[in-house]
């Protein structure tokens, strides 16, 4: 059993040994208590009290060391973007040179191609007054082709440059997708702990009641983020449990519908059951990726979707663990437009976006902000965990 299970039980049973101490049942009416009663209650709460200080003060441990890896994964993202930047910037200037020096050379073969001009060459030799006159003019002309053919080899030089670069920003992007999953997962292990920590004091602050309503208001307070911690932990679990799917190849059903219409899927009609999700969905494309991010301003994956379908008048949890955790799952040949794409890159579903059909989704991604991509080729085809109906 790990630390976070016997804390977990350390709590409850806490819980249950304050109950059967103060001698007031969770549910029925309050007994009256004695002074003897009470001094022994409130010492058993003393005592109690002090244990769930040291565990509090554990969770706060947690919290902070979270909060601190959360914070050097947003430091590092804004470098991996800040070197993505530098890569195209470098890309841009090297295509332009290439470009001019592909103008050059294109010039200087026409020059040779119109009326005759390697016979030209030949009788600028020829021409020659004395044979001092020969060797000079050949060496003028062998310098021209010197400079053409080390113009070429630079061309070369600086396209398969190129290429590398090109490649290096791929992998860049890849690293920062990444990242941004590492962050999703910290940022629900911050919520599991919050919830308990919250239920922690909820417990205590109930048995601390001698007030009928207060102690009833505690308790619920107490029992929503039970609720929470166990709505959280569900979600996790069952996210940790998504394996990713083969999905190299669209279904039969969905290639004839694709390759049978002109336009793309997600430009059909939508349907009725997506409840205005994809055009919502749609109409906020562009918008930049940030990190916790929920409003058009910026959006993470899981806060990007939680958006488009509050807009549809629906409503869907914060991350993409716990809206995995809340959709029923659906097959690839059930899906739909509207309904929910999830991806697990780090042993864990952390990242989300909405299925459009044909092969293709959309979502806020870490490199491109909100945008279509497609999940039967390239990077996201190696990480679909799956579908899933809010």
């Amino acid at each position: 059993m790990d630390n976070r299970s016997k804390l977990k039980n350390a709590i409850v049973a806490g819980i249950i040994g304050m109950t059967v101490l103060s001698g007031i049942p969770f549910k029925g009416e309050a007994t009256p208590l004695t002074e003897g009663d009470y001094s022994e209650r409130m010492d058993a709460l003393d005592s109690k009290e002090e244990e769930a200080e040291q565990k509090l003060k554990e969770i706060a441990e947690k919290i902070e060391a979270t909060e601190k890896e959360a914070e050097e994964f947003v430091q590092q993202l804004q470098e991996t973007t800040d070197e993505l930047e530098a890569i195209q910037k470098e890309i841009s200037t090297v295509s332009k040179q290439i470009e001019q020096r592909e103008e050059q050379l294109q010039s200087q073969i026409r020059a040779m191609q119109v009326n005759g001009q390697s016979g030209n060459v030949l009788r600028f030799i020829l021409d020659s007054e004395s044979l001092g006159d020969a060797f000079g003019r050949i060496d003028v002309v062998n310098t021209l082709f010197s400079a053409n053919q080390n113009l070429m080899e630079k061309q070369i030089e600086d396209k398969e440059l190129i290429a590398a670069n090109e490649r290096l920003t791929i992998k860049k992007q890849e690293e920062q997708t990444l990242l941004a999953a590492n962050l999703e997962n910290s940022k629900v292990q911050l919520e599991e702990n919050q919830a308990e920590q919250e239920m922690m004091m909820a417990a205590i602050a109930a048995e601390r009641s001698q007030v009928r309503e207060e102690r009833e208001a505690f308790l619920a307070q107490q029992r929503e983020s039970q609720r929470r911690l166990e709505e959280i932990q569900t979600s996790r679990t069952a996210a940790e449990s998504a394996a990713p799917v083969n999905v190299s190849q669209a279904t039969e059903e969905d290639q004839v519908s694709t390759s049978s219409s002109s336009k793309p899927a997600e430009e059909k009609a939508e349907p009725a059951a997506s409840g205005g999700v994809v055009s919502n969905a749609h109409s906020l494309t562009g918008s930049r990726y940030s990190y916790g991010g929920t409003t058009p301003a910026g959006f993470d994956c899981s806060g990007y979707t939680q958006f488009v379908f509050r807009r549809a008048g629906r409503s869907i949890p914060r991350s993409a663990a716990a809206q995995f955790g809340a959709s029923r799952r659906v097959s690839l040949s059930e899906a739909q437009p509207g309904d929910l794409i999830f991806f697990n890159q780090s042993g864990s579903v952390d990242h989300v976006g909405i299925y459009l059909g044909g092969g293709r989704f959309i979502g806020a991604q870490s490199s491109t902000g909100v945008a279509v991509a497609s999940f039967t080729s390239g990077y996201w085809s190696n990480y679909v965990a799956g579908f899933g109906r809010p």
